[in-house]
């Protein structure tokens, strides 16, 4: 309800966060400490729960960061109750047509945008619709966003429909999924889809839509930055972990054996 994303962007550039899929209460601790602002909980690719994710997204929202949730499917049974739980953006994978996106819109907006059901006492709208419902519902409805993934040959090429969807507020790239799809992996895939990508980037900003991207370099966020991108997701947190379990295991074998 808070709109805290929003208002983060009018403050900041740029806005920086982790995808998480094995996170907890103290990586979140420290990444609020360290600066990030969204944590992106990601219900497709990890054994996470929907109770987890939403005990998750609480404390995300406390300590002053804004939780973001990728849901596994398009269905009002993980719209609903992920937006009624609080978590302020939602993403949808693998969008084909503008048939998902419309879709997604009416699942996540209040009437008269869309068909999201009303709660007298959800986190969503803060435990009450208080005086003036109607202008309660108009609140959550602006301080939540969705976002659409574009991860096929099938969705770049109904991009232009997509973009049209009113609703959809921001749009991210799912580029290995997409790589994949094709068939293509490694240095391949970087030569077919970079443009391919950039279009997509420099047509979704045209139409002013909030741009996200995962990025692997400084070099690959300041090229993305430059075709408008204003969130970033800079690593998953097992990879992460990963690296500093492996990298201090490493020191101390380079030194002692």
């Amino acid at each position: 309800m808070s709109g805290r994303f929003r208002e983060l962007l009018k403050k900041n550039e740029v806005l920086y966060g982790v995808i998480c899929r094995d996170v907890s209460i103290t990586d979140l601790e420290l990444m609020a400490q360290i600066g990030y602002t969204v944590v992106f909980l990601d219900l497709e690719h990890s054994s996470q729960s929907t109770a987890e994710v939403l005990r998750l997204g609480r404390v995300i929202h406390h300590l002053g960061m804004v939780p973001l949730v990728r849901i596994p499917e398009l269905s009002r049974s993980h719209v609903q109750c992920l937006l009624d739980g609080g978590i302020e953006i939602l993403t949808l994978p693998d969008v084909k047509s503008s048939d998902q996106a419309s879709q997604f819109v009416q699942l996540g907006k209040f009437p008269p945008k869309g068909q999201r059901g009303i709660s007298t006492s959800c986190a969503g709208t803060n435990f009450t619709l208080g005086v003036d419902p109607k202008q309660t519902l108009k609140n959550v409805n602006e301080g939540t966003s969705l976002m659409v993934m574009i991860e096929s040959d099938e969705g770049y090429h109904a991009l232009d429909e997509i973009l049209e969807v009113e609703g959809i507020d921001l749009l991210t790239i799912g580029e290995m999924d997409w790589s994949v799809s094709l068939g293509i992996f490694g240095d391949e895939a970087k030569r077919v889809l970079r443009p391919k990508i950039e279009e997509v980037l420099v047509k979704a900003h045209k139409k002013e839509k909030i741009l996200a991207m995962g990025g692997s370099s400084p070099e690959q966020i300041a090229h993305y930055r430059n075709l408008g991108v204003r969130l970033f997701f800079v690593g998953v947190d097992v990879n992460l972990k990963r690296k500093i379990l492996a990298d201090s295991l490493s020191t101390f074998r380079e030194s002692v054996g």
